[in-house]
């Protein structure tokens, strides 16, 4: 029942944020800490400490949203930025994978879940940058996140990845026309 109400809660800030409202965040930050108790009985510690960094960071992105009028449009990173941010992201999964593997006898898929920790961390940022890139990462990102969930039981997380992905999709094709009009 806990995992339903995640469900729930994500798809609403999941859905605010394609529609570019700042309610997005205090949907997330309910999201997150419904997800951090799912993810510690699952034994996917990474993905429960990520959930900390959501709340946090959904703090920023509600600041950030509010700083700007209710018409913004997206920005675009730069090659450079991109780069830079998908490498430490792919740093962060090798060092939290191998603390999880050494410091933890219970910790399930160890390197596959802090790598994609790293990466929506990355996500999350961009995110609360309204930088379109966001989408496009949360596009691959859930798709890892739906073989990872399987893998580890988490048959309703699953099924809710997959509908992400496809709201990644809208909320690209959304911001993707805010930009043109740019």
């Amino acid at each position: 029942m806990i995992e339903a109400a995640g469900i729930v809660t994500s798809l609403l800030g999941v859905y605010f944020s394609s529609q570019r409202k700042a309610s997005a965040w205090l949907w997330n930050m309910l999201a997150s800490g419904i997800y951090m108790y799912v993810f510690y009985e699952a034994g996917l510690y990474s993905d429960m400490e990520l959930q900390g960094i959501f709340i946090l960071m959904a703090l920023y992105g509600l600041y950030q949203w509010k700083q700007v009028d209710e018409a913004w449009k997206p920005s675009k990173n730069s090659w450079g930025q991109t780069i830079i941010g998908i490498a430490i992201a792919g740093c962060y999964g090798i060092i939290a994978g191998y603390l999880h593997n050494r410091f933890s006898t219970q910790v399930k898929s160890a390197y596959w879940d802090a790598t994609l920790t790293g990466l929506s961390m990355l996500g999350t940022y961009w995110a609360a940058q309204r930088k379109i890139e966001n989408w496009i990462l949360w596009i691959c990102v859930d798709l890892a996140y739906v073989g990872m969930y399987l893998v580890n039981g988490l048959w309703g997380t699953a099924a809710l990845y997959l509908v992400f992905v496809f709201m990644a999709i809208y909320g690209w094709i959304s911001w993707h026309n805010k930009l043109k009009i740019k």
